[in-house]
Order: structure tokens, then C-alpha cells, then sequence
């Protein structure tokens, strides 16, 4: 996003995130002997091929989710069939009644395939998991009234719900106080206009400008705490 500015969406403002480990077992043989095997990669293949249909086939097409499978290891030689694999799943949803939709249909995918194998049953450990950050409506409009006065009109801007997650829902949620989340941008006009792909925040070459950065960032900040506390 372009420094200087702030961007913040009304409602859902991130998704909720959950991670999972899949340790998936077998039984383990020599390459020369597949019949004495119940091939734990076959398996792990197989299910992360139907955990893909969860998406297009399960959840409502308005509601997406987003399932990503970004890890998997097994075995150590070529002609070695392995006792084990392991895969990771990350899921984004926006909504709660989706999000146990799929993890409900993962467990599911994960145990039957297992058991179509004639395999014992998998275990799956769950790595951690990000809360619902949901912007207050209200609160939201308040904020972005009071931010467009100090930065003026053009700078705050309304933004769409992103599929990135973050635990500062916790802290409103835990105490029962609506919250507001936003976010703001960092990048020239030049590196975003260059037509080439703006680094993010989780790439080695993101390097946002020091201003406006950081006085949009504390003004925006200041801001809101002034419009609560009366000054």
C-alpha cells in the first residue's frame, strides 16, 4: 500500500487461521516387494487430493475458503517404502461456521482415506490457531471519520476483508469491547507503479520507506486514542 495512507474494512477484517500436522502411517517394505507395504505417500497423496475438492465441491462459493498443503516428507531412499509420511494444512476462513466446515471435513478426508488403505488410523496435531478479527462496524466508521480528519480525505481509504490472519482479535474478544484493525501502507508510488511484484511483509525484500511511514503510522495511532479519551 502506498505510504502515507491507511486502510481499514468495516466487518471481517482478516481471516481465522488454523494449522494442522498429519502424521500418516503404514507399513514399510522394500521397493521389490510392494505387496508386503501399505504406502503411507499414497496415502498422503490421495488425501490432499480430496482435501482440494473440500473447497470446490463442500463450501458455499461465496464463503471460499483457502487450504493450502505447503509441506510434505516421507522416506529416505529410493527403494525404501516408508513406515510414515507427514504433511502440513493451513486453512483461511472468514467465517466460523465454514471454518469448523472444514476442519470437520478435513478430519473426515484424512481418517477415511486411512482407513480405505486398511492403514492405521493418522494422527493429527493441531500447530496453532489465529481468532476471528472482526472490526466493529460502529466503531469503524467513528475511526475512520476521526483519521480522515487529521489525514485527510483521500488517505483512509476502505479496504476488503484480507485472507491473512493476526491474534489482535484476542484482546477485544477477551474483555468484550468492540475493536477496530487497520492497516497502513509503506511503498513509494514508484515501487508500486513499476509493474514489477511489490515485495511484501513476509519477503526478504521488503523495505518500506521511513515516511510518511511511521508518522502516518503513530498519527493514525494517536488519533484514535485521543478520539476515546476526550483530549
Amino acid at each position: 500500500m502506498l505510504a502515507g495512507t491507511v486502510h481499514v474494512t468495516s466487518g471481517d477484517a482478516m481471516a481465522m487461521a488454523d494449522s494442522l500436522k498429519v502424521t500418516v502411517y503404514g507399513q514399510g517394505s522394500h521397493g521389490s516387494q510392494p505387496q508386503d507395504s501399505i504406502d503411507p505417500i499414497i496415502q498422503g497423496v490421495n488425501m490432499i487430493n480430496r482435501i482440494q475438492t473440500i473447497v470446490s465441491r463442500e463450501v458455499h462459493p461465496l464463503k471460499p475458503p483457502v487450504v493450502t498443503v505447503a509441506t510434505f516428507h516421507a522416506g529416505l531412499k529410493e527403494d525404501i517404502i516408508a513406515d510414515r509420511a507427514e504433511f502440513t494444512i493451513n486453512v483461511r476462513t472468514l467465517d466460523p461456521e465454514v471454518r469448523e466446515q472444514v476442519n470437520a471435513a478435513l478430519r473426515r478426508i484424512i481418517y477415511a482415506e486411512a482407513a480405505a488403505s486398511g492403514a492405521p488410523k493418522p494422527l493429527i496435531e493441531e500447530l496453532y490457531t489465529f481468532p476471528r478479527n472482526y472490526n466493529d462496524p460502529d466503531a469503524t466508521a467513528e475511526l475512520v471519520a476521526e483519521l480522515q480528519k487529521v489525514l485527510g480525505e483521500n488517505n483512509v481509504t476502505p479496504s476488503s476483508p484480507m485472507m491473512g490472519s493476526e491474534d489482535f482479535g484476542l484482546l477485544a474478544e477477551v474483555i468484550g469491547v468492540p475493536s477496530v484493525f487497520w492497516m497502513f501502507g509503506g511503498h513509494t508510488a514508484e515501487t508500486l507503479e513499476s509493474g514489477k511484484p511489490v515485495p511484501v511483509n513476509h519477503s526478504p525484500f521488503f523495505a518500506p520507506v521511513a515516511e510518511p511511514t511511521l508518522s502516518t503510522g503513530v498519527q493514525a495511532a494517536m488519533t484514535a486514542i485521543l478520539s476515546k479519551v476526550g483530549l
